[in-house]
Formats: structure tokens, sequence, C-alpha cells
């Protein structure tokens, strides 16, 4: 019994490790199922690759491939060296660093349970469907929601203020 258990912990960690199936090659690059996987982690968020029917990889492999075959041409035009795409790439950088940075300061405020119990009594009025209340329960993702905004909307307000005082700033419209 004990002599064998190396081996299933060998053929277990090989599952582990597995490199990613390769599902089509061009040009002698692999097209493998983690590109699958991640493809439909952004085409439909909680759909895998592996739950799919055949006839359906086959199109994601298909679309993959072409993907593949554009990016290549693409890169051949040199079109990644021209002046407009150079300023295109420096806006998009920029705005996806904001939004970045604006996501990592969403994430630090915080609701608190009395914060949206508070919401939720003061505004009981409000809160009907249909025209019966709705439980709190039903109600504190979205009041929690709604406080985390506003917060983020107040702080944000803030943070222009003080980046307005401390900077030069002309308006000449």
């Amino acid at each position: 019994m004990f002599t064998r258990l190396p081996i299933i912990l060998a053929a277990a960690a090989s599952f582990a490790f597995a490199t990613p199936a390769t599902l089509a090659t061009v040009n002698g690059k692999p097209i493998t199922s983690t590109d699958a996987s991640a493809f439909m982690a952004k085409a439909i968020p909680g759909m895998t690759f592996d739950k799919l029917d055949p006839k359906m990889k086959r199109q994601i492999v298909d679309q993959l491939i072409n993907q593949h075959l554009i990016k290549g041409q693409v890169a051949k035009s040199g079109i990644q060296n021209t002046p407009q795409f150079k300023l295109a790439y420096a806006a998009l950088r920029d705005d996806l660093a904001v939004d970045m940075w604006m996501k990592q300061q969403m994430g630090k405020i915080t609701v608190s349970e009395s914060e949206t119990k508070t919401f939720y009594d003061a505004n009981k009025d409000k809160m009907k469907q249909d025209g019966k209340v709705v439980p709190y329960e039903k109600a504190k993702f979205e009041i929690t929601q709604f406080i985390k905004m506003e917060k983020f909307k107040a702080t944000m307000t803030k943070t222009t203020d003080s980046l307005r005082a401390s900077s030069k700033v002309e308006v000449k419209l």
C-alpha cells in the first residue's frame, strides 16, 4: 500500500502542473486551452471552455486562430510605429491607469451595517415594491452600493478640490 503512495502522488502532481493542451497552431505558435479559457472568461463570464459542446469549442478555436492571424498582420503593418498609434496608446494607457486607481480608491471604501440600517430606516417609505415595503435583508445590497457610491463621489470631490487648490488652473472659455 505504502509503495504505491509515491506513484499516486506523482500522478496527482502531474495533473496539477500539467501543461495546457494545444488546441491549434498558427505558423508554429500554439493556441492552448489556457488561451481558450481566457477568451471565454472575457466573452462570457462564468462560462468555461470545457463546458462547451464540440461545435462551440471549434468556433472558439477558429476565432482564436483568426485573432492570431490578424494580430500578425497588424504587427507586419507597422501601425504601432505611427504617431497616431502612439498618441492613442498613450491616451488608453493613461485612461486605464485612472480607471485602475479609481477602482482601488473605491475598494478602500467601507459601509457598515449600522449605516445601511440607518439609511433603510430613514427611507423606509421609498423601500417599496408592488406597494409593499421591501425587507431590509433584500434591500441591504443595493443600499450598501448606493452609500458606497455616494462616499466615493464625496471622496473624489475632496480629492479634486485639493488638487485644484494646490495647482495652477486656468479656465479659458
